[in-house]
């Protein structure tokens, strides 16, 4: 798990609160993308109001690191599904983008689940 530091899609970054945190999840059994439905349903009035062609074209994850450097995985045209009301984090107050496979494409992630980090390599 990660804290979103951007989300930009189609070449415009979809506003990210700050008193709300946006987590990200690298989950390798997911193709594409799920998002909250906030995140979903905002996007989704920023794509109809510029009359985009592509609801979820180019897609840019970034957050920052322990050590302070920042990350960025992207990924073209990912499959993207809200999560719903009905999810596991029931407790959770915040946003949260789940990547999948389409964003490791070409990467190595590798998880050192003693020290707790999170390790990507082209």
């Amino acid at each position: 798990t990660a804290k979103a530091a951007r989300f930009v899609v189609n070449g415009l970054p979809l506003y990210l609160d700050k008193k709300t945190p946006t987590y990200v999840i690298f989950d390798t059994g997911l193709s594409g993308m799920a998002v909250s439905e906030e995140l979903f349903e905002g996007r989704n009035m920023q794509a109809r109001k510029n009359r985009e062609k592509s609801l979820w074209g180019e897609v840019s994850v970034a957050f920052e690191t322990r050590a302070g450097s920042e990350v960025e995985l992207t990924a073209t045209k990912p499959i993207t599904t809200p999560l719903g009301r009905d999810t596991p984090w029931t407790r959770f107050k915040g946003n949260l983008i789940v990547l999948g496979l389409a964003f490791l494409d070409g990467t190595a992630m590798a998880i050192d689940i003693d020290s707790g980090r999170l390790q990507f390599s082209r």
